[in-house]
């Protein structure tokens, strides 16, 4: 894929609420996307979604959704080309990448056997770079110490919104102290790179 300037590329920040941790056997129960260009929120999409399993009590006391909640919402089937089209081919980013990325791109296949190509960009990742003095690296220590306020904790919309603040405000920062001016660079610096220090 062709390198991008930073202000140029859109970011589409994802959170998902599901059944479990397992991307194969568990599913989405809900799901909130932030679309992001220029350190701007251009779109939104959230829905919850029927997973068409029952949602074990230990989920419905983190996130609050219970089954009644979703009987009437689509189910995964139904939203998946949705999900796909909005995030086109946007850098997908969630606060620990790897678990949102799993259950989105294996329910797009398992669901309309679309396969989901995105960079992915984790902000646990940027967090242990720039906030290494923080113990805990979860959404909530990060949110706290950049001086973001979660509209609902473990929610997706809430997750997913405070995320896209903790994207701007670190892509602000890396473009500023580090000069990091493009998505390449971006990637390769939340996987241990570092640039040369300015003169």
């Amino acid at each position: 894929m062709d390198d991008k300037i930073l202000s140029e590329c859109t970011f589409v920040v994802v959170d998902v609420e599901t059944t479990g941790l397992n991307p194969v056997e568990d599913r989405i129960t809900e799901i909130a996307m932030m679309k992001v260009k220029d350190s701007i929120l251009q779109d939104e999409f959230s829905t919850l979604i029927n997973p068409l399993v029952s949602i074990p009590a230990s989920i419905t006391s983190l996130t609050g959704i219970d089954n009644l909640m979703v009987a009437d919402a689509p189910t995964a089937r139904e939203v998946a080309p949705v999900i796909a089209d909005f995030l086109g081919d946007a850098v997908f980013v969630a606060h620990n990448a790897s678990f949102d990325w799993g259950f989105v791109s294996e329910t797009a296949m398992r669901e309309r056997s679309i396969e989901l190509f995105n960079q992915q960009l984790c902000t646990v990742k940027l967090s242990r770079r720039i906030l290494p003095h923080l113990i805990s690296k979860s959404l909530g220590p990060v949110t706290a110490a950049l001086n973001i306020t979660i509209p609902e904790r473990h929610r997706a919309s809430g997750d997913a919104y405070a995320t896209a603040l903790v994207l701007v405000k670190f892509l602000s920062f890396l473009q500023r102290k580090h000069d990091i001016h493009m998505l390449t660079e971006l990637l390769r610096f939340q996987n241990g790179w570092s640039p040369a220090p300015s003169k």
